[in-house]
């Protein structure tokens, strides 16, 4: 059986393993065209394309599927799947009728989390577990008949990073066990419970603004590792921005003040009073700089334990 695979990011690496390992031909990888990354802004591929070309698969960067030669070119393999996994785009309905399977494998579990950032919600909302689900594709997003799934739970410390390996990982197995089903012509899906169905939408910059003195320790917890790598968790410390790359709860209450500085451990870390409870703040990194532990940017700002942290 042939496959067509699209993907972009590092997440998709291990659903194509799992299909190069099925026993099935992968006829093509789909993915998209390069991307300006960094502060140089420089054009760079998607992690399946340099996957691609390091094992010399055949890869397609396609501006867009709804070219009438995408189709042509597409409907020339003759493939029996496609799979799909963090694409990035919307699949059009032509495209769909050409093979007989539709494998779409999604990092949450469906109907919860449907869209763009379903890693990243779970822990922003504290979740103790999600999983990998593995779905026919519909007209309506992330709404088809689920073929898989299986959960895995979230860690206290998990970061967003760290649960995507995790769930690429999970991907890798669970894809294996459809693509079996799918040779054997024993594949079933299940319809998705619509009243339970729950968004994730696309994250922006904004959405890691924290507030010190609002927010509590945990929400600010949740936040820091919800949004690592992008668009990641800052605050403001007068007019400059300070991103948090790492912190953990600390003690569950405090008397202080929220956003004073509490104590500045030689080890790294600084304990700051929230609007509920303690933040412990290891790593950070000033606008326009490294990133540094915290105690050494307290030191660096003349402060002190009694100091307000202002944000």
């Amino acid at each position: 059986m042939k496959i067509v695979f699209f993907g972009s990011d590092a997440f998709s690496i291990k659903a194509l393993e799992a299909c190069l390992h099925s026993g099935m031909e992968v006829v093509l990888v789909v993915t998209v065209p390069p991307k300006k990354k960094g502060r140089g802004l420089k054009l760079e591929p998607s992690e399946i394309f340099g996957y691609c070309q390091a094992k010399k698969i055949p890869v397609v960067e396609y501006t867009t599927l709804r070219d009438a030669k995408v189709a042509q070119e597409l409907l020339a393999l003759r493939p029996d799947i496609f799979v799909v996994a963090s694409y990035g785009k919307i699949i059009p309905n032509i495209l769909l009728e050409i093979p007989k399977y539709r494998l779409n494998v999604h990092p949450s579990l469906l109907p919860k989390y449907r869209g763009a950032a379903p890693i990243h919600w779970p822990i922003l909302n504290g979740d103790t577990e999600t999983g990998v689900s593995i779905i026919d594709i519909a007209e309506k997003l992330d709404a088809g008949d689920i073929y898989y799934q299986e959960k895995i739970a979230i860690g206290p410390k998990a970061d967003a990073a760290q649960l995507a390996s995790e769930l690429a990982r999970l991907s890798y197995g669970i894809l294996k066990k459809v693509l079996d089903e799918v040779k054997k012509g024993r594949l079933s899906g299940v319809p998705q419970n619509e009243n339970e169905a729950t968004l994730a939408p696309q994250l922006s910059k904004e959405d890691g603004k924290l507030s010190l003195a609002e927010m509590s320790a945990e929400e600010i917890d949740r936040k820091v590792r919800g949004l690592q790598p992008w668009p990641g968790a800052y605050c403001l410390i007068g007019d400059e921005r300070l991103a948090i790359l790492k912190a953990e709860l600390g003690d569950p209450a405090s008397d202080a003040k929220s956003g004073t500085v509490l104590t500045v451990a030689k080890s790294g870390g600084i304990d700051v009073a929230t609007g509920r409870g303690v933040l412990k703040i290891l790593l950070v990194k000033p606008e326009g700089k490294k990133a540094m532990s915290a105690a050494d940017f307290i030191r660096g700002k003349h402060l002190a334990p009694g100091a307000a942290l202002l944000s």
